[in-house]
């Protein structure tokens, strides 16, 4: 799968974003388990609502940090939690 940029993404039923005070850090919990995620990664998952597009997402990440040139790490990540299957898209 690849990413449709015209389509809404959000955690895939069953994935859940928490932030875990022991570790000090989000994990992205599942039944088999957790993946730890750097604060990036964490980041563009939590404006993954069902409702953000991707410009959505690029324009709150740049807005929320006051940068420009975004685009092409989230495009980046993205495409690895839509192969992982941690994400879904939408229309």
């Amino acid at each position: 799968m690849s990413l449709v940029t015209d389509q809404a993404l959000h955690l895939v039923p069953g994935y859940r974003l928490q932030w875990e005070k022991a570790q000090d850090m989000f994990v992205l919990l599942y039944p088999e388990g957790l993946i730890e995620l750097n604060q990036s990664s964490a980041e563009i998952l939590q404006v993954c609502d069902g409702a953000n597009k991707l410009a959505d997402i690029v324009q709150t990440l740049e807005t929320k940090f006051e940068t420009t040139g975004l685009e092409n790490d989230i495009i980046n990540f993205l495409n690895i939690a839509l192969e992982n299957g941690w994400i879904t898209q939408s229309a």
